[in-house]
């Protein structure tokens, strides 16, 4: 099996695509690489690929089967132990809770600093009595969003914990065993560098010494994933295998002998896991520097290949769900690709600088179709930086972190001249990325389809082999870059157009792309209303409707110029996000409705346009403009309107062979206003006014209309009762149907010139 342990674990990866999502395209592959596999591998290579395919299916059934909740929804009083490391944001403490056998996620809102403060002590493996409320996990209510009830799934979390009350007098740490022993000293490592290091020295040792980010600043880590650098937050091969190196160095310069000190290093490795948090990379890295290991002290050779394919059969055996971790496809798509290019391709390459900048572009490149489908684009600064940032890291920062760890607990007074190095260090590296922050090197080309995904993957080892046997690979890198192109040019040639009411939340948005992208138009933003706080409340990251919805869905769609912003009102609930969006998204223009004085967040919003160079337009009613063969018309404000809602633009446009009409927060008066000034009014699908409060949507306006889609965009559980009750039953009297953010996630109508489908996100 020397040399063939690759196919089983390709083998085992597409049986478990098969299964899990019965995927044709997966399917067609299996059969081809077993065909493959039957031509050219030794018969007892297939038969192992496919025992070990049937058998990874069968443990991923079973662990499927066994994923079920105990819990029920009507226990409110909770006796369990801390199963994570707690952690403390603002006024938020976050931590996992096993409870009858199962893992919660437990959330739990500081009332005071005091609070904060007592709490902080709490530890893992603590035995506490808490009360509380289980919710469901949020799935992706949008779009390609994140699917956190997904994500907590494969973690085996079925339920949210919203604590109600936690006592630290009724929390007891038990007898520790081994295991939890470790996890415990873990987090008091932890603690011990948060309370004794400044910052941003603390955050960075906490990452890459032991595994946890929590302590980075927030800005560190959206600057770091901006330039592609975030895995160096992270510990990976490279971080352990240097490790490994330096330990294996040492006890051998103390005397110990080469035999005794593998054994030794094959004892802590497993250690070093589970203080280092863990995670997929992390182990992979230790089961693969255990496996070298081994074939030294056994005096026989291990083909780097065999052992990494190993980790992939060990880690899928051991939890199926690994192979749908993001880092663990990540670490093994850039690993498999290094470690199979580095007897070929890199031994070309003489000096270090060479081979650097060789490691660094087949890293980028053999992650780059996993980076488009999770995270829609790259930075063209990538590949530079990390020549820069990787040796950088491994060579001085982690030694350095290390080093100062090692020194402050024997001599505290020796660290403090290399924590200010260090300090420095970080300090430059985040001048270092600042300072290119103004260039536009991101590029967005949106989720790609899975075709198209594989199809780059092929391209990808097609261009690898080329450059193993010296042929002519240029062709291989001009099909690369055609797929690329073809992923960005495909909205240009696509005949199909959208409306999409974004989940937003408690507010609105809708986009409007048109077909062959002849133009792309922004209705509203959302926006996240933030309250005063204390010092002591405000978190690392607080969620914003711009960053965390509206980018990310703009970007899966390949989206990165919106030529019409278009802000009904100045209400924050329906323009609070615009701000944020003209940082990340190029937009043609802005436009306001007319009215005597614009508000304190138009004003706002006129300000920001001008500081990015965008023209802002004042519509009324009357104006139109024409795109793509769609006519839009305004047919509200007149400029006139004594309130801040009946002040809204009112769009009426036909798309798909649907009459729309778009309200903003209108009111019975707009509404009552509207009918007299255009009697023929029409609409087909009405985005009801006021997010369905009783103050909009008139029996009379309704009837006017005679709607036969209705879409209601309001938040879940809001506390204004959106949409009240009477609205829609009014509505489902006249047999609209109805649509609405808060039961069915984002909406979306893709349409032709002659037809078009409505869909939702949640079933």
């Amino acid at each position: 099996m020397k040399g063939y342990y690759i196919y089983c674990a390709f083998s085992m990866m597409l049986a478990l695509y098969v299964y899990d999502n019965h995927s044709a395209v997966s399917l067609f592959l299996l059969i081809v690489l077993f065909i493959f596999q039957w031509l050219q591998c030794p018969r007892k290579v297939v038969i192992t690929s496919a025992l070990l395919s049937v058998l990874c299916v069968y443990l991923l059934a079973e662990t499927n089967k066994h994923n079920k909740t105990v819990l029920l929804t009507e226990s409110s009083s909770f006796t369990g132990e801390i199963s994570s490391v707690p952690h403390s944001d603002g006024d938020k403490l976050t931590f996992k809770f096993t409870v009858q056998n199962e893992e919660v996620m437990a959330f739990y809102k500081l009332k005071t600093l005091e609070e904060k403060q007592q709490l902080e002590k709490l530890t893992i493996h603590q035995v506490c009595q808490l009360a509380g409320q289980l919710t469901s996990p949020s799935p992706a209510r949008n779009l390609h969003a994140f699917d956190y009830q997904q994500y907590l799934y494969h973690q085996s979390i079925h339920w949210q914990l919203n604590v109600k009350r936690l006592d630290l007098v009724k929390c007891q740490l038990p007898t520790l065993t081994p295991l939890t022993y470790l996890t415990f000293i873990r987090q008091k490592g932890i603690n011990y560098i948060q309370q004794n290091m400044s910052d941003p020295g603390a955050g960075f040792m906490q990452a890459l010494i032991y595994g946890e980010r929590t302590g980075i600043a927030e800005e560190s880590i959206k600057r770091y994933q901006q330039f592609g650098l975030i895995h160096l937050l992270a510990i990976s091969g490279l971080h352990v295998g240097l490790l490994t190196a330096m330990c294996f160095y040492l006890l051998i310069r103390i005397g110990i002998t080469r035999e005794r000190a593998i054994t030794l290093l094959l004892l802590l490795l497993p250690v070093y896991m589970v203080l280092a948090g863990g995670s997929a990379s992390v182990v992979r890295a230790v089961f693969m520097s255990m496996l070298m290991l081994i074939s030294i002290k056994i005096q026989r050779k291990i083909l780097l290949v065999d052992s990494i394919s190993l980790a992939f059969i060990a880690m899928l055996l051991f939890k199926p769900y690994y192979l749908f971790d993001v880092g663990f496809q990540l670490s093994f798509a850039v690993s498999f690709a290094l470690i199979l290019s580095s007897q070929t391709i890199l031994p070309r390459f003489h000096s270090s600088f060479s081979q650097l900048m060789v490691v660094s572009a087949i890293a980028q490149v053999s992650s780059l179709p996993l980076l488009l489908y999770y995270f829609y684009g790259v930075s063209l600064l990538s590949l530079p930086l990390n020549m820069v940032f990787v040796p950088l890291f491994s060579l001085v920062i982690l030694p350095l972190c290390l080093l100062i760890l090692f020194v402050r607990i024997l001599l505290p007074g020796v660290s403090e001249l290399l924590e200010q190095i260090l300090h420095v260090l970080l300090l430059f590296c985040e001048k270092l990325l600042g300072s290119f922050e103004w260039i536009p090197a991101g590029f967005v080309t949106g989720k790609p389809h899975i075709v198209l995904f594989l199809g780059m993957y092929l391209c990808i080892y097609a261009l690898f082999v080329a450059l193993e046997e010296g042929e002519f690979f240029v062709r291989y890198m001009f099909l690369l870059v055609a797929l690329l192109a073809a992923q960005c040019m495909y909205p240009y040639l696509n005949p199909k157009g959208t409306v999409t009411m974004v989940d937003v939340g408690q507010g609105d948005c809708f986009i409007i792309e048109l077909p062959y992208r002849k133009g792309v138009y922004m209705i509203d933003t959302g926006g996240t209303v933030s309250f005063p706080k204390e010092p002591w409340q405000k978190r690392r990251s607080s969620f914003d409707v711009g960053e965390d919805v509206l980018v990310p869905f703009l970007h899966s769609k390949g989206i990165t110029r919106v030529d019409k912003m278009i802000i009904t009102h100045g209400d924050y609930d329906h323009a609070g996000a615009a701000q944020h969006l003209f940082s990340q998204v190029a937009v043609g223009e802005l436009v306001l409705g007319k009215k005597a004085e614009l508000n304190d967040v138009e004003n706002g919003l006129v300000i920001a346009a001008q500081k990015q160079s965008v023209p802002v337009q004042i519509v009324q009613q009357g104006d139109s403009w024409q795109e793509g063969g769609v006519l839009f018309q305004i047919i509200s404000p007149t400029g006139f309107e004594e309130t801040s809602n009946n002040g809204s633009i009112v769009i009426d446009a036909k798309l798909g062979n649907l009459r729309w009409l778009f309200t903003g927060d209108l009111e019975k008066e707009g509404e009552q206003r509207i009918l007299k000034d255009f009697p023929n009014l029409k609409a087909d699908v009405l985005k009801v006014g006021h997010h369905g409060s009783k103050t909009s949507t008139s029996e009379e306006f309704v009837q006017h209309l005679n709607p036969k889609v209705a879409l209601v965009s309001a938040g879940q559980k809001n506390r204004y009762g959106h949409p009240h009750q009477e609205i829609l039953e009014l509505l489902k009297s006249y047999g609209v149907y109805i649509y609405r953010t808060d039961e069915d996630g984002g909406v979306m109508y893709e349409f032709t010139k002659k037809s078009g489908t409505f869909s939702q996100q949640l079933p």
